[in-house]
């Protein structure tokens, strides 16, 4: 096998006009399919998760934090076949797979927009120092208080 592509979720259908796309590490996929028998404990329908690798010479794709128990009680990760899984979210990042994207979108008069990135959180501003008072402090008290009272006394 070449590459395995998987169906889009409704948005990115109705976003980009296209019903499947390649699928690549880092996207984000959704379980919509499996076995009822194996998966009753599991109930890993509809669950989303990260793709970790995509095993082409099998036709399967293992993604993050979706395991199944091994006789011996390890965990192994799962392989899931690829028309179990509607793809969610693209990982735009490569310009190949994203000139792809926008010839295959203008094709259906659709506009790829660019997603803005997230802005990082601004560094919180240093909150002005307040005297708190220590261990020292009451020592400092008693002996103002002392030089106040010798004070007086002269």
């Amino acid at each position: 096998m070449k590459g395995i592509s998987i169906h889009l979720s409704k948005e990115l259908v109705s976003k980009y006009g296209i019903r499947n796309f390649p699928l690549r590490k880092g996207d984000l996929v959704r379980i919509v399919r499996g076995d009822a028998e194996k998966d009753e404990k599991l109930n890993i329908v509809g669950k989303e998760g990260k793709v970790i690798k995509i095993m082409t010479d099998e036709g399967k794709i293992i993604i993050e934090n979706i395991n199944i128990a091994k006789a011996d009680g390890k965990m192994k990760p799962r392989k899931l076949d690829p028309s179990a899984l509607i793809l969610t979210k693209l990982l735009l990042e490569d310009k190949k797979r994203k000139e792809r994207l926008t010839k295959l979108a203008s094709f259906r008069n659709k506009v790829v927009e660019d997603e803005p990135e997230p802005e990082p959180p601004e560094p919180e501003k240093e909150k002005e120092k307040e005297e708190v008072p220590g261990p020292e402090a009451p020592e400092k008290e008693k002996q103002e208080s002392e030089v106040e009272e010798e004070e007086k006394d002269e």
